[in-house]
């Protein structure tokens, strides 16, 4: 039985080995009914599960989606667009999802200067030999003849984007996830 939707952090559930990933569905049936397969003797202990899981439910995602390294990479694809607007329309509800919207925008920025890093850095050198060289082997220096242009500065994608409009989130992340 599904308890609900897939949605993005399911997504991102699906990323990880670790073992946390199937808290999930316990924190679920917890959240709804605290003594389900244990004997509750006092009131607060109640309380303690029902809290536990609800919070477990909230920050699973963010906790999980932390310890994947390159995220960004590889939720691309992998996220249907639905999905995606869904969880723009949510994060404008939901201050738990809109911290992990924060996250995802900050891994869009990191990934968008890190690929403008290395296509700045990367330069086009003709290695073919036309016989004519003086000393192709030079002073066989350490570094480019020339400047390297200076990397441009990249505002954040999460200051650029207004999360409190959905639009523009729902754009951002299409943008990087599909």
């Amino acid at each position: 039985m599904k308890w609900l939707k897939e949605m993005l952090e399911d997504c991102i559930y699906g990323l990880t080995s670790a073992r946390y990933k199937k808290l999930k569905r316990p924190a679920q049936l917890a959240a709804t009914k605290p003594d389900t397969c244990v004997k509750i003797l006092n009131k607060s202990a109640y309380y303690v599960i029902k809290d536990c899981a609800e919070i477990t439910l909230k920050y699973l995602p963010h906790y999980i989606y932390s310890g994947i390294r390159d995220p960004i990479s590889k939720l691309r694809g992998n996220v249907p667009e639905q999905d995606i607007i869904d969880f723009a329309n949510r994060s404008s509800r939901e201050d738990h999802t809109q911290q992990l919207l924060r996250l995802i925008l900050d891994d869009i920025t990191r990934e968008t200067v890190a690929v403008k890093t290395i296509q700045q850095e990367s330069t086009s050198i003709d290695f073919t030999l036309t016989g004519e060289e003086d000393d192709v082997y030079g002073d066989y220096e350490y570094g480019p003849t020339e400047e390297l242009e200076p990397i441009e500065e990249v505002t954040p994608v999460s200051d650029s984007v207004n999360i409190n409009d959905a639009s523009s989130v729902i754009y951002t992340l299409k943008q990087a996830l599909l």
